[in-house]
């Protein structure tokens, strides 16, 4: 960061494995991951880490980050659980209306924390049960949608992920599955980033 420029930071709820987090970190964020399991320890996430539920959190708390990222639960709205019933990794039958709970507890948090941007990844297949009609995904990506207020960009080409190559079956085969690609990640960063550049330098301008 150089001197006198605003560090700017991001919150990433259900952080998981990192990807997106990697990726704000590399354009210079301060990041702060979330998750009701212990990512650092299980899952190697690099970060500040907050171990909790975030069923428990007020957002009221969490006030002063530029940019909030969720990535809720999608295993209760993939169509890989249609497909294929409990005879897959996730071993239990989707259940939208528990699934929603994580959902709605992610965008009041959001509304409550007020960050400049807020960011929401999960499957295609959670659209339908949002419960305002007029939230559209703003961005989508082979598997990813992304829905939320930032600013809108042109995906860079990403390298298509093989599970079964990368990390076979193993106990973390659905996290790494989910997983956020680091070069989507750090596009978002970016675009976040160059957005609330140009927003500090104009309200800098203004109190001249």
């Amino acid at each position: 960061m150089r001197k006198g420029e605003k560090l700017l930071k991001s919150l990433h709820c259900f952080c998981g494995m990192g990807g997106d987090s990697d990726g704000f970190a590399l354009e210079g964020f301060d990041v702060t991951g979330i998750d009701i399991v212990d990512a650092p320890k299980m899952l190697g996430y690099k970060h500040r880490f907050i171990h909790a539920d975030m069923l428990t959190l007020h957002g009221e708390d969490f006030r002063g980050y530029d940019v909030i990222w969720g990535s809720p639960p999608c295993r209760d709205f993939t169509i890989l659980n249609d497909k294929h019933g409990t005879k897959t990794a996730w071993k239990i039958l989707k259940d939208p209306e528990k699934g929603m709970k994580l959902v709605t507890a992610f965008l009041s948090f959001v509304e409550q924390a007020q960050p400049r941007f807020w960011i929401m990844e999960n499957v295609f297949g959670l659209e339908k049960y949002l419960p305002n009609p007029s939230m559209k995904a703003q961005l989508g990506y082979k598997k990813h949608v992304f829905y939320g207020n930032f600013p809108l960009f042109s995906m860079p080409k990403i390298r298509k992920f093989k599970i079964r190559d990368s990390c076979g079956w193993d106990k973390k085969a659905h996290w790494k599955r989910s997983k956020i690609p680091l070069t989507c990640g750090r596009a978002f960063a970016k675009a976040c980033k160059e957005q609330l550049s140009v927003s500090f330098s104009m309200q800098g301008c203004l109190n001249v």
